[in-house]
């Protein structure tokens, strides 16, 4: 698959041809995935800059393509062109996982999410089969509770900061009757307490999913919670530091090459998260290689002025368990200076900030001056995602 997606955009597609020539590869001289170095990363702010008849392949009806435009959480979308064979295919990948988790084709299925733009119904959800209802994070958690049981899904699935704050309420309003078979959580960095916090709270096994709008589902939770299965069948992981293949069980870039992207093909794209590969066989027995965590975002990490990276979970799992505090965000504005924005619920008090200063000392060191800047509110991104951790220092693994 991996050869015949290097020939196919090597020969239709104008950016790849350029490329290849510039890095003086050939489709062939790619016999091995540790061959794969040998062509450049392409980044999404690369991809940002070119016309589309340079990144779309030829002889693609684009009027009969799907398009889809990444989240913009770094403030950079992206339209993306599937055929539908595209589409289909990974949207199977999706499917996939849901099922080896326990998904059925006739659950009650709810998508936490904004409320998206109307959509024709497939024909096997006119049926029952597959079919999705959405409940809008955009709504108060008493409207999300109200939803949720009238609808009595045996599915839930969301972003994992939506789906804490959703399980937090639950559990502190000793709310007992939502009781979803499996949770699926996405789009976020799950750290191990928000886990737990939503297990607990819905009284189920809580599956995490890792993918993005480009490359569709990436990697994936089995019942053994032993790291992300990868989807090596639909495309090929590399995690990249220092330019070279990051030794196993140390961080590194995620770069991807899509094996059924025909319309507008992804060669060596660089997503801008970080993970670890692991080199473990998962007791489930299914073979496919994993990743044994995804650290975050490659602007979520923390740098010191030694050069020391210090990544999100430590901070995450500290402040959503801070009493008085409703929202949160991090900045790193230098070297120096971490900024904490909160914004306050009913418990907060000036012992709230001193804690927070006092905490975050501890966990990066003296070197940083924290401050804490209190608001009403902490507004998502576009795509409707908080981000909790942002670096404005540059950095490169």
């Amino acid at each position: 698959k991996l050869r015949i997606i290097l020939k196919y955009a090597y020969n239709n597609v104008k950016y790849y041809h350029r490329l290849f020539n510039y890095a003086g590869v050939k489709p062939e001289d790619i016999r091995a995935i540790e061959d794969l170095h040998k062509i450049p990363i392409t980044t999404k702010q690369q991809l940002q800059k070119l016309e589309p008849e340079e990144i779309i392949a030829k002889g693609i009806n684009t009027n009969r393509c799907k398009k889809i435009r990444t989240s913009g959480s770094t403030g950079i979308p992206l339209s993306i062109l599937f055929t539908r064979k595209d589409i289909e295919f990974y949207n199977l990948m999706w499917a996939r996982a849901a099922m080896e988790g326990g998904q059925r084709l006739w659950d009650r299925f709810v998508y936490l999410k904004a409320i998206p733009p109307p959509r024709p119904r497939y024909w096997f959800e006119h049926l029952g089969i597959w079919k999705k209802q959405v409940v809008s994070y955009r709504y108060t958690l008493e409207k999300q509770i109200e939803d949720l049981r009238r609808i009595r899904p045996q599915i839930i699935k969301g972003y994992s900061q939506k789906l804490f704050e959703l399980a937090r309420f639950i559990k502190e309003k000793g709310i007992y009757d939502i009781r979803p078979r499996m949770v699926i959580t996405m789009g976020c960095t799950l750290d191990h307490m928000s886990h737990e916090m939503i297990k607990s709270s819905f009284s189920t096994e809580v599956f995490d999913f890792y993918g993005c709008f480009e490359l569709g589902c990436i990697a994936w939770e089995c019942s053994e919670h032993n790291g992300y299965h990868i989807n090596c069948d639909s495309l090929v992981l590399e995690l990249i530091k220092d330019d070279r293949a990051a030794p196993t069980g140390e961080m590194g870039k995620i770069v991807c090459t899509g094996l059924h992207s025909f319309a507008m093909p992804l060669i060596r794209y660089e997503i801008g998260d970080v993970g670890i590969a692991s080199d473990k066989k998962c007791p489930c027995g299914r073979g496919l290689p994993l990743l044994k965590s995804i650290e975050g975002r490659t602007d979520d990490l923390f740098v010191s002025s030694d050069g020391k990276l210090y990544t999100t979970p430590g901070f995450l799992v500290y402040l959503r368990f801070v009493s008085g505090i409703s929202q949160f965000r991090i900045i790193q504005e230098s070297l120096k200076c971490i900024i904490v924005q909160i914004a306050p619920d009913k418990n907060f008090s000036e012992e709230t900030i001193k804690e927070i200063k006092e905490q975050f000392l501890k966990l990066m060191g003296t070197d940083f001056d924290i401050k804490v800047e209190v608001v009403d509110t902490i507004p998502p991104d576009p795509s409707g995602k908080l981000r909790s951790i942002i670096s404005k220092v540059n950095k490169e693994l």
